[in-house]
């Protein structure tokens, strides 16, 4: 038996990971790609088959609840029945942010997530209403 150690491989594959870059290999949190995604779509807003397709999100209904109850982003929810496709099939609930400080407040964690990571700021336009209501 050889209880030798094998060197670190060479090449331009290999690249060890050191304190600047340990930040560009990090992958973002599932919290981190559901905000982005919910910011993107804007008044839109987002239902699970969208946030599955988008960012393989099974759970949308677990983040959107964790989100409001640890995080303080309110939603709003509603049934979508566009998404019904067969007969008696419950239709999924489509989620907005509920006003502009909730996506002021959306797009601060999400910076905050990104910036822990290494990566520049996002910005997203308001698509509230003035009068600070739902769209």
């Amino acid at each position: 038996m050889n209880k030798q150690k094998k060197a670190a491989p060479t090449g331009s594959k290999f690249k060890p990971l050191t304190e600047t870059n340990i930040a560009e290999n990090k992958r973002p949190y599932k919290v981190e790609l559901a905000l982005n995604t919910i910011l993107h779509n804007g008044p839109r807003g987002i239902t699970q088959p969208e946030a599955f397709t988008s960012y393989r999100e099974s759970c949308l209904h677990t983040t959107i609840s964790s989100l409001k109850h640890e995080k303080g982003i309110n939603f709003v929810s509603q049934p979508d029945f566009n998404t019904v496709v067969y007969f008696n099939q419950k239709p999924f609930s489509r989620y907005w942010l509920a006003s502009d400080k909730d996506r002021v407040n959306a797009l601060k964690l999400l910076n905050a997530y990104r910036s822990n990571r290494g990566l520049p700021k996002v910005s997203y336009e308001a698509w509230h209403k003035p009068d600070n209501k739902a769209a």
